[in-house]
């Protein structure tokens, strides 16, 4: 027992503690990596506030397709209609991430953009998928005023999660 160990012994036991460190060294990575993934994240103050310019955007967009419905897509509403889908296909996919859990799906959504763009949509893209205003007119289904409650409902139903989230704080 009081004899010295060999050299050829010993590797497994330096091998196991070499391996040992570098775990802990990717553990100790990786714990940092999700505190700052954590302090990445929007407060839910944060949250809100984006809620609520989000909204104010969106309620643009719906005024202008409303109009458009009732007076035709003029001049002004089509810059109007381009500037509106221009911040929300910019600043949809974020928001997206939110309130696609309270969004409820129907198939048309989809089936209008993949007939026209070739690309599947929700209620919110298929409010904002024509690159015009003329065109989104023209190949209205006759289901806008459905996306639009729904996506309102969304948006109020993220909203409510939003200010219990707050409430709990």
């Amino acid at each position: 027992m009081g004899a010295a160990q060999s050299p050829e012994s010993a590797r497994p036991f330096w091998r196991r503690l070499a391996l040992q460190l570098k775990i802990r060294a990717k553990d100790r990575a990786f714990a940092r990596e999700v505190e700052e993934m954590r302090s990445a994240q929007p407060t839910i103050r944060e949250r809100q506030q984006d809620l609520v310019r989000f909204y104010l955007n969106y309620e643009n967009l719906i005024e202008i397709l409303c109009d458009a419905a009732s007076y035709g897509p003029t001049p002004g509403l089509e810059a109007a209609y381009r500037s509106g889908r221009e911040w929300m296909a910019k600043n949809y996919p974020t928001m997206r991430r939110h309130v696609i859990a309270y969004l409820k799906y129907s198939a048309e959504d989809a089936q209008l953009s993949l007939e026209r763009h070739r690309g599947s949509a929700d209620a919110f893209e298929a409010l904002f998928y024509a690159p015009t205003l003329s065109e989104f007119m023209e190949h209205d289904d006759g289901q806008m005023i459905g996306r639009i409650n729904r996506t309102r409902e969304a948006l109020t139903r993220y909203g409510h999660h939003l200010r219990m989230l707050a409430s709990n704080d």
